[in-house]
């Protein structure tokens, strides 16, 4: 089936233009080899039943749109259309692979007790993947940077509290009363996440 994308008014001092975009990624999605290629990926990266072919084109269209417009000469559209293409399914399989990682980091916490051991299995479903996924975005930038740091990169708080001031979203002060509001923020971020997750007390 063909995808028509809308045709920008705008055109660029480079070798390819916008218009020559979208004209070339439509010839490439009526061959017959190009989706299924890009299907294939998914599958062997484990990550046909988060998202699909047309997720994968969508966004490679605007990485590579961005390309164009930094000056980025393009020779052989088709394989550097490729290129974008396989870049983006990796970018999905870490991004999956992360939220998958902080699933069982959760899982082990002390809001899940032993007698309910036996539905971890359910937590680190797709549906719940998705679910966890959207209550990270409920985050702010520092909630997301404590529980990263803390949860993923299994750092201590002192490291925490640290690295945060380094990125600016910690003022340095006293040590101690920094790292206590550290944690008692990264413990408020969980339980907003556990909540959202659907496994909190």
């Amino acid at each position: 089936m063909k995808t028509s994308f809308p045709t920008p008014s705008v055109d660029l001092d480079t070798n390819v233009h916008l218009g020559e975009i979208d004209r070339n990624i439509n010839i490439m999605l009526e061959s017959r080899n190009f989706l299924p290629s890009i299907d294939y990926k998914l599958m062997q990266f484990g990550l046909n039943f988060d998202y699909d072919e047309m997720d994968v084109v969508l966004n490679a269209r605007d990485i590579a749109i961005k390309k164009i417009e930094s000056g980025e000469k393009v020779e052989y559209y088709k394989s550097w259309f490729r290129s974008i293409c396989f870049n983006v399914i990796k970018n999905f399989s870490k991004s999956t692979k992360s939220r998958k990682l902080l699933v069982y980091k959760l899982k082990s916490l002390s809001c899940l007790s032993d007698s309910r051991e036996d539905l971890i299995p359910e937590y680190t479903t797709e549906p719940n993947l998705k679910l966890l996924g959207k209550g990270w975005k409920g985050l702010n930038e520092k909630e997301k940077a404590i529980l990263w740091l803390r949860e993923i990169e299994e750092h201590s708080w002192s490291e925490v509290a640290e690295k945060l001031v380094i990125k600016g979203l910690e003022v340095d002060g006293d040590r101690k009363k920094l790292e206590d509001r550290v944690r008692q923020k990264g413990n408020r971020a969980l339980k907003k996440l556990q909540k959202h997750f659907g496994i909190s007390k």
